[in-house]
This record gives C-alpha cells, sequence and structure tokens, in this order.
C-alpha cells in the first residue's frame, strides 16, 4: 500500500465517532445514521476524529459495498 495524504474537503463526520477510518456509505449500527454526515462519497475513505473532524484519503476499493469499513 501506499501512503496518501488526507485531505480536508468539507466532509465531516459524527461527533462522537472514534478515531478511525470509515467508508462513505458507513451506516452505524447503533443508531441507523451514516458515519460521514457532509461531502460524502460512497466509495471514499475518510479519516474521523471524535470532534466530527474528518478528511479524505479519496477512493477505495473495499468502500461502497457490504464489506465497507466502519472501523
Amino acid at each position: 500500500l501506499t501512503a496518501r495524504a488526507c485531505v480536508a474537503n468539507g466532509c465531516k463526520c459524527k461527533v462522537g465517532l472514534p478515531q478511525g477510518q470509515y467508508c462513505g456509505n458507513c451506516v452505524l449500527r447503533s443508531d441507523g445514521s451514516w458515519a460521514i454526515t457532509a461531502k460524502r462519497v460512497s466509495t471514499h475513505i475518510y479519516e474521523c476524529n471524535p470532534s466530527g473532524g474528518c478528511c479524505s484519503y479519496g477512493y477505495a476499493g473495499d468502500c461502497g459495498g457490504l464489506n465497507a469499513r466502519c472501523r
């Protein structure tokens, strides 16, 4: 894997999520809400922090389907 820059593109994450990477199509089991709440692209991977901060790594092959990363 090659390292990619995480770009602050105006995306937002649900406040209170644990720090980590989440696919744009990630729906949280706890309450059925989206992990990414703004500027969400289902096939992209995002880095979220507990304050709702977000940056995008761009396209990820495992995002957009049933096996998407939801941390």
